[in-house]
This record gives structure tokens, C-alpha cells and sequence, in this order.
């Protein structure tokens, strides 16, 4: 278990990247990486043994510090969430992340198309990056129930980068009133269909009860070399729902398609009507893929599964680290 192969005792800081209201939303939306949540440990950094940036927005500014004053110490790992700034191939901002990023030690990335944009444009980091399946939380999304006629409607979950405008057609499309669509966390769509439920953002609570009541899950998804949507697609997996979801790069390392959950093409309306008429009704279908979608989740994609590699693989560049400067 992790916790036979941690450590005794392990002290860990967690800098968050709060500051001042209005230059906190102007390294957000401006600057687009964060300044202060550096400033907050440059006196303290020779004190650690590791330095973890969740993303890059996080990191590059330490990493560039670290390289502008040829700093070695301590190891920096970097979880690169969003490709360096989105995946970027031109431009000033792609410069400047390369150059600070030969200060970076290692990189996590939960998405396994982005190792070929690194081959690319960051070549340096290669050797020492490693692809580890995202993981939630089993323990907390564990109420599996399986779907009858008394589910009457078909769910989506998120606020950006869906694409609701393929999804709304194809929906109202089908001559089904019977059943209706909820679409959670993007609530000001145009949407002519008095079948279509628009819902704001909802506590975790309940959403998780709005899953449940689902027939089964939609999430379109938009084509970006870049780890998103992996969250909702596991958590509601691990629910045991069915999943109709396009097939993008964030998605493919953990869909069997048919077999824990369906693909559709990015943005192929015939193809997502026709995913959502397959599940509409066949009960049989929806929880033999919800079934598999659950023990998928326990299997390969839970957060135990996940911490235990990324603390094998951060302990690998600590004791590389540490062989380098004896």
C-alpha cells in the first residue's frame, strides 16, 4: 500500500497561489502564470528536499528564476496539466517556457499524446517525463445504482470547452419526450428545446446525486493536446454510468470504446445522435457499461493507483538527484 512505502514522516508545505484579489486576477487572466506563489518560498527553497508544481501556470516562473540563476537545488517536478500554455508551437510565450523549462527535473502529464509535442518542442524534458493515468477517488464516488425507467433524463457536467452546440442538436433531434436533457454548469445557452434543463453550478453533493438519477453521462469534448474532462469522465464512471464521450486525445488512454464507455468523433452530430438513440431505452446496455466503467475505474484509474506511481517516480528523481551531487 502507499502508505507501507511512504516514509515515517514526510513535512510537506502547500502554497496555494492566493494573493491580493486584483493581482491574483491579473496573473490569472493577464499573465497567465503565477508570480507570488514563488515569491511565497524563494527564501525558504534550499529547506526542501522537492518542489512539486501542480501545472505550469505554477511552475514556470520558479523554473525560469531556477534557470536565470543557475539554481540545482532542490529537484523541481512539474505536473504539466495544460502542454505549457496550452500547447503553443509559436510565439514569444513558447520561447520564453522553453527556456525556463531547462530548469524543470521531471514532468507528470496524464494525457499520452502530449509526449509527442515534448518530442517536438521540449526535448530535454523527455527522458525524464513519465504518462500516469489520472485517479479519483472510489471511496467517495462509490453509490452505484443501476438505471430503470424511473431515470428520465440524460445529464452533462462542465462549464467551458464542451461542445454544447453539437450536443443540443443532436438531442433535440430525436423524437423522444419522454426523456430530457440536463446540462449542468452552463446555464445562460440558447437552447428552443423545452426538453433541455439548463442548471448553474451545483455543490459536489449534489451533483453526484444528479449522476446517479442520470440514465447515463454525455461529455463533449473538444479536440486540445492537453489533459481535461478526465475528472468527470472518472468520477462519473466510478458511479457506474455509462459514458457517451468524444474521442479526443485526453480521452483515449482511458475509454475502451463500447466496452466502458462509448466514442463518438469530436463534433460529428450524426455520430453522437446516434451514440445517445443506442443507449436511449436499453437498460441492458447502459449497466453493462456502467458496470465495466466502475471496475475500470477500481482497477486502473482509482487515486490510489495513481499516487502510488507518482510517489515511485518522485522518489526516483530524489534518489537521481541525489547520486548526481555525491
Amino acid at each position: 500500500s502507499l502508505h507501507d512505502a511512504l516514509p515515517i514522516y514526510v513535512e510537506v508545505d502547500v502554497v496555494d497561489i492566493s494573493s491580493i484579489k486584483f493581482i491574483e486576477k491579473f496573473e490569472k487572466n493577464i499573465f497567465r502564470f503565477y508570480i507570488i506563489q514563488t515569491l511565497k518560498i524563494l527564501p525558504r527553497l534550499k529547506n526542501y528536499d522537492l518542489v512539486i508544481s501542480h501545472g505550469a501556470q505554477s511552475g514556470i516562473f520558479l523554473s525560469f528564476i531556477r534557470k536565470l540563476f543557475k539554481l540545482k537545488y532542490p529537484p523541481h517536478i512539474v505536473f504539466d496539466i495544460g502542454s505549457f500554455n496550452s500547447a503553443k508551437e509559436t510565439g514569444k510565450v513558447l520561447k520564453f517556457m522553453q527556456y525556463a523549462s531547462k530548469s524543470i527535473n521531471a514532468l507528470i502529464y496524464h494525457t499520452s499524446t502530449q509526449r509527442q509535442y515534448y518530442d517536438k518542442f521540449y526535448p530535454w524534458l523527455v527522458k525524464n517525463s513519465i504518462f500516469i493515468p489520472f485517479g479519483t477517488d472510489i471511496d467517495y464516488f462509490n453509490d452505484f445504482n443501476h438505471v430503470n425507467s424511473q431515470n428520465k433524463f440524460i445529464l452533462c457536467v462542465g462549464y467551458a470547452k464542451r461542445d454544447w452546440d453539437t450536443l443540443i442538436k443532436a438531442f433535440s433531434s430525436i423524437d423522444q419526450d419522454k426523456v430530457s436533457l440536463k446540462i449542468i454548469g452552463k446555464n445562460d445557452l440558447v437552447t428552443y428545446d423545452s426538453r433541455i434543463i439548463l442548471v448553474p453550478f451545483i455543490p459536489i453533493e449534489n451533483l453526484i446525486d444528479e449522476i446517479k438519477k442520470s440514465l447515463f453521462i454525455v461529455l463533449p469534448l473538444k479536440e486540445y493536446n492537453y489533459s481535461y474532462g478526465q475528472m468527470t469522465l472518472l468520477q462519473s464512471m466510478a458511479l457506474g454510468k455509462a459514458v457517451i464521450v468524444s474521442r479526443v486525445s485526453s480521452m483515449i488512454d482511458y475509454v475502451d470504446d463500447g466496452e466502458n464507455a462509448i466514442f463518438y468523433e469530436s463534433g460529428n452530430l450524426k455520430q453522437l445522435r446516434q451514440g445517445i438513440k443506442l443507449l436511449l431505452g436499453n437498460y441492458d446496455l447502459i449497466n453493462t457499461i456502467g458496470t465495466n466503467a466502475r471496475n475500470s475505474v477500481i482497477q486502473k484509474y482509482s487515486e490510489q493507483e495513481m499516487s502510488m506511481k507518482i510517489y515511485h517516480f518522485c522518489k526516483s528523481i530524489i534518489d537521481k538527484y541525489a547520486r548526481e551531487i555525491s
